[in-house]
């Protein structure tokens, strides 16, 4: 993961790609359209600065990091031979990496987690009455 923040204004920037599905202050998900032109480009010896020019995205907001990063990524999706994933394709993606126990074990993990969310909005509620009645 690269160490560079993007300000809004990259952002905003990088939204505007039809080939950007997300983009938050650390993180840009492509959408699985971009990782098969990209890739396709690379095979036929192009640069990955190159490829991202050519696509309509600024590499200077990227930055050399996560162009390079980006390559090594979409070459391990290559590998795992299930085709390209994205934002929407991800769960589809990890069907056949997690056993049924791991992924009971997460949904369980999932449940705890949004009961201490429920847990924490009552407390907030109960706040805001005593606050009221006083």
């Amino acid at each position: 993961m690269a160490n560079k923040k993007f300000t809004e204004e990259e952002m905003n920037h990088l939204r505007a790609s039809s080939y950007v599905l997300d983009v938050s202050p650390s993180i840009v998900h492509f959408t699985a359209e971009f990782k098969k032109k990209f890739w396709e480009a690379i095979i036929t010896g192009k640069k990955p600065r190159d490829i991202v020019i050519e696509m309509g995205i600024d590499p200077d907001i990227l930055g050399e990091i996560r162009i390079n990063g980006l390559k090594g990524m979409i070459r391990n999706e290559v590998k795992a031979g299930k085709g390209f994933r994205d934002l929407d394709t991800y769960n589809k993606y990890l069907d056949g990496y997690i056993t049924p126990e791991g992924r009971i074990k997460y949904l369980e993990q999932q449940l705890a987690y949004k009961d201490q969310e429920i847990e924490f909005l009552k407390k907030i509620v109960s706040l805001g009455r005593e606050d009221s009645e006083s």
